[in-house]
């Protein structure tokens, strides 16, 4: 039988850490006693431990096989499947996964991704520079101005802050079409073209019409606060629309940030959403105003997202958190080519130097 592998780190576990292992295989697969389910069910779809590891004092690894049924080949329920209930067992982390590849080909995966972004901006071979438009309160002259900047000044990827929210279509409209006006007319000057990604954020009529405004518009994708939107409701609105989508982490550190519960940020932030389809996953690394607390995140979660899976598209990391553009060479000579640094404060901050200090940087990274 193919299974689901993984892995959860158990800290100071209140029994015994294989009766433990066993309680979250049953739990999470059936949520049922042993004695209450039928024997052909639970052959066919009761979690199995598969092995339980000392790790340290009072920390244990528990590895558990969950049968691919049970995803229901749908991203929602494969996180409700690893994650669900036990979410309330004190001091338990989910920090592996490990996808068959008869449940990865059941995945859409990113519909453009790296490629498509590498093909969309013409960068083969070199990490990508993004910024965003902020703060929110700014006529859309002020941001379309920083866009066209920016993108003057070679800069590959602009996204718009998560704050940047309508509750009028008319205004988002006007905002959009004045920053994306930006973007063509850099790209016409120069020309190559910056992939411009504005944030979506609502639901019902409002969020489709939004979404049909980007699509319409000729844009290539959209920002989707996953996490507050939910992960299939954001995969949906985008891939319903053939529209690629950057995944912002908000809220997300709720998940990723606690010690010894949680989701790891290579698991929630790098696989699940690749299987989602993210086409671009923002996450904190090291450096910036806000960060990861774990040593390994930044790297294990470029690899989860870049790296080999299945035969799914690559999902572009994007490691950001308040960094400088000094720090963007710096990432990339840590990360490798195959990610997106995100630069924002800093580069408002430079005023009438933003389109000379981007091209300076495009260059830095393009000779490491």
């Amino acid at each position: 039988m193919e299974l689901i592998r993984a892995v959860y780190q158990a800290t100071s576990p209140e029994r015994n850490p294989e009766t433990l292992a066993e309680n979250i295989a049953r739990e999470q697969s059936l949520e049922l006693t042993r004695a209450l389910i039928p024997e052909a069910i639970a052959e066919r779809l009761l979690g199995r431990v598969l092995d339980v590891t000392p790790l340290a004092e009072n920390r244990w690894a528990l590895e558990i096989g969950y049968p691919v049924e049970l995803a229901s080949g749908q991203a929602g329920q494969l996180l409700h499947l690893l994650y669900g209930n036990v979410s309330f067992y004190p001091r338990i982390r989910l920090t592996g996964l490990k996808l068959p590849e008869s449940l990865l080909a059941r995945f859409p995966g990113p519909i453009g991704g790296l490629p498509d972004i590498r093909c969309w901006t013409g960068v083969p071979d070199r990490a990508l520079l993004m910024t965003v438009l902020k703060p929110r309160g700014s006529a859309p002259s002020v941001l379309a101005d920083l866009a066209l900047a920016f993108a003057r000044g070679g800069g590959d990827l602009i996204k718009d802050d998560q704050n940047l929210v309508e509750d009028e279509l008319p205004a988002f409209r006007q905002r959009v079409g004045a920053c994306a006006a930006a973007v063509e007319k850099a790209a016409e000057e120069t020309g190559r073209r910056c992939l411009y990604l504005p944030h979506v954020a609502g639901s019902g009529s409002h969020l489709e019409r939004q979404l049909d405004f980007v699509r319409d518009s000729g844009l290539g994708g959209v920002v989707l606060c996953t996490w507050v939107m939910g992960l299939e409701t954001a995969a949906a609105a985008a891939r319903e629309r053939e529209l690629m989508w950057l995944s912002h982490p908000a809220m997300a550190g709720a998940f990723t940030e606690p010690e010894a519960t949680g989701i790891a940020s290579a698991v929630l932030l790098g696989t699940l959403l690749r299987v989602a389809g993210a086409d671009i996953s923002i996450f904190p690394g090291r450096g910036g105003r806000i960060r990861s607390g774990h040593a390994d995140d930044e790297t294990a979660t470029c690899r989860a997202l870049a790296g080999p899976l299945g035969s799914l598209k690559a999902t572009l990391p994007c490691t950001g958190g308040g960094k400088t553009l000094e720090q963007a060479v710096a990432t990339a000579r840590a990360q490798g080519p195959d990610c997106a640094i995100l630069v924002g404060g800093d580069l408002i901050a430079r005023h009438d130097r933003i389109q000379a200090d981007v091209a300076a940087t495009v260059a830095a990274l393009q000779a490491c």
